[in-house]
């Protein structure tokens, strides 16, 4: 038998130096790679081609509380047009992953939000290519 641990509060996104806090209480971050990174094709006579994908880019996703502190300086960063380096580390006592990637855009000013309740602020962020160990 197998078991492991998972502790999302040894979780940490770093953009462009900035640690990122006040996150939402549904995720902390999520990567996703925009396009397969292989595509296959099979011919008529069920000949298989796998053809490698370039397209390295990737999708980082996270929510925020409206709350947190990191809203303003992400907002400024994209008002401003600016490239941001984006680092991922979970460093869990079962395992740790690192992601980096360099020369990413946040794709949209994040919205500011005034609600009854403090509610949640979604941010994505568009990477050329993600390295991954």
């Amino acid at each position: 038998m197998n078991i492991t641990n998972y502790d999302p509060r040894k979780v940490s996104l770093i953009i462009s130096g900035l640690v990122i806090t006040g996150f939402a209480e549904s995720s902390v971050v999520s990567v996703a790679r925009n396009e397969d990174i292989v595509i296959p094709s099979v011919g008529s006579q069920g000949d298989v081609v796998y053809s490698e994908n370039a397209n390295e880019s990737a999708t980082v996703t996270f929510s925020l509380q409206s709350t947190s502190a990191s809203l303003y300086k992400l907002r400024s960063l994209a008002i401003g047009r600016r490239e941001v380096d984006v680092v991922i580390s979970d460093a869990s006592n079962d395992g740790s992953e690192l992601l980096s990637a360099n020369r990413c855009r946040i794709t949209k000013v994040p919205d500011s939000k005034k609600e009854k309740t403090a509610g949640s602020v979604d941010v994505t962020i568009f990477a050329p290519a993600v390295d991954q160990r």
